[in-house]
């Protein structure tokens, strides 16, 4: 099946791209999503006419990415505190909602949770990788440290535990 890209789509090509896929993959993913365009003979006709804004769109679209990097990149490092027991266990995980939020508090740069991902789940105190995606083209790298805000004593989490259980 002929495609017409109209959207970045990191396996395939670029927007603008005539690409050949399985047709079941054109049909039931990159049409339904907006990801492409059956290759007609008008829409490739049109594809020339619309490949210069197609162009500058992506090119725009890269320059936001790139300053949104430099702007998470002055960060240098994003340190955050969490309640831990004595053996640096995490009560609860870092997650990528709660990094998305840090980033939007102290940037103002709106980044959707799916396009961060962590090398390891955050659930210890330490320090972790944090690759942020901010287009096909685009992709930022940033430590986060997580430091207790407060170390509860094993005994303490034992008591609560055997409370919970009588109840």
């Amino acid at each position: 099946m002929k495609l017409i890209l109209k959207k970045d789509v990191e396996s395939l090509g670029e927007a603008g791209d005539i690409v050949d896929v399985a047709a079941g993959h054109g049909r039931n993913y990159l049409l339904p999503q907006g990801y492409a365009e059956l290759a007609t003979e008008g829409a490739l006709r049109n594809r020339e006419k619309n490949i210069a804004r197609i162009k500058a769109k992506a090119e725009k679209l890269h320059q936001e990415s790139v300053d949104k990097s430099n702007i998470i990149k002055s960060l240098e490092i994003i340190t955050l505190e969490a309640k831990a027991g004595e053996n640096g266990k995490l009560f609860g995980a870092i997650t990528t909602k709660k990094l998305s939020e840090e980033l939007q508090e102290r940037t103002g740069v709106d980044i959707d949770r799916r396009n961060i991902s962590l090398d390891n789940p955050i659930n210890r105190l330490g320090e972790y990788k944090m690759k942020i995606k901010l287009s096909s083209k685009v992709e930022v790298s940033l430590p986060v440290n997580i430091v207790a805000s407060e170390v509860i004593k094993e005994e303490v989490i034992a008591e609560v535990e055997e409370n919970a259980e009588a109840e």
